[in-house]
């Protein structure tokens, strides 16, 4: 499904992912007076950290035969996908809400120059269309129109949503004059970063690594 090898969607799971992401935004909300605008941001990041985690850390480990959903993460990947977009474009209404007339050149305004948030919102602004097509690309029926090859070429762009989307968060809490620096949400979506990329970059050790035996064999 989105950002991932699975198509199915249940209704179970996506009930699951959604209590947990709007749980998670009350929390931020409620407990760590966080605005609903950032709220809904930052779950939007967990929840596309999650689904970035799933394929490394299944290559590093291989998954016995599973039994329960809850032991496949696999099968996960869709519905985070689609409440990762979800969260991330409610995230984006209660931005522009806050600007005169929805302006959107506004809001990209300053670009590198000025509080630098304008770079920061023109990263999350690209970020927001990969997410909305890969959500959108996360139906069965999708999938058997566009043929499945161009489906996981389409899906590898989940990547580039990621690295987006932490530059967006990143430039934002770090480099920009807009706010009032970072907070421990900076250091956490930083650490969160690195770890996907060494997850990937172990994960593409390990298949290197279990190729040349083969051929060596």
């Amino acid at each position: 499904g989105c950002c991932g090898m699975d198509a199915k969607n249940t209704f179970r799971q996506h009930a699951i992912v959604g209590f947990f992401s709007l749980g998670l935004a009350f929390a931020f909300n409620r407990f760590l007076d966080t605005p609903w605008s950032t709220t809904f941001g930052r779950v939007s990041i967990i929840l596309l950290f999650l689904i970035l985690i799933i394929g490394p850390v299944m290559r590093l480990k291989k998954p016995a035969k599973a039994s329960t959903p809850l032991r496949t993460p696999w099968s996960w990947r869709s519905e985070l996908g689609v409440w990762f977009t979800l969260t991330a474009l409610i995230h984006f209404y209660f931005v522009m809400g806050g600007r005169p007339n929805w302006s959107l050149m506004e809001a990209l305004g300053g670009f590198i120059g000025g509080s630098g948030y304008g770079f920061a919102n023109t990263l999350g602004l690209i970020a927001l269309f990969w997410a909305v097509v890969l959500a959108a690309t996360s139906f069965g029926k999708i999938i058997m129109f566009i043929g499945v090859e161009s489906w996981k070429w389409l899906h590898t762009m989940t990547y580039v949503t990621f690295y987006l989307v932490s530059g967006h968060m990143l430039y934002f809490q770090f480099f920009s004059t807009y706010g009032s620096g970072p907070d421990w949400f900076g250091y956490a979506a930083a650490a969160m970063a690195l770890l996907v990329v060494a997850l990937q970059l172990s994960a593409f050790a390990k298949t290197v690594i279990k190729n040349r035996k083969k051929r060596e064999k």
